[in-house]
């Protein structure tokens, strides 16, 4: 529980949720921009893999 205000006739306190469940939806949206942006990385990296495949191979014949 957090307390604002101090020991006065007008002290508020917040359940620490109103806190935590921000936190929890704010490391969600970061962790899914972090995923999205690691597979368009890798798929890149995947189509330029093989597109030098392709090029060695006809090189090779």
């Amino acid at each position: 529980m957090v307390e604002l205000g101090g020991k006065g006739p007008y002290s508020t306190s917040f359940d620490n949720s109103v806190f935590i469940i921000p936190a929890i939806v704010i490391v969600a949206v970061f962790a899914y921009a972090v995923i999205k942006l690691r597979d368009t990385t890798l798929a890149k990296d995947n189509k330029s893999t093989a597109r030098q495949r392709r090029e060695e191979k006809k090189k090779a014949k």
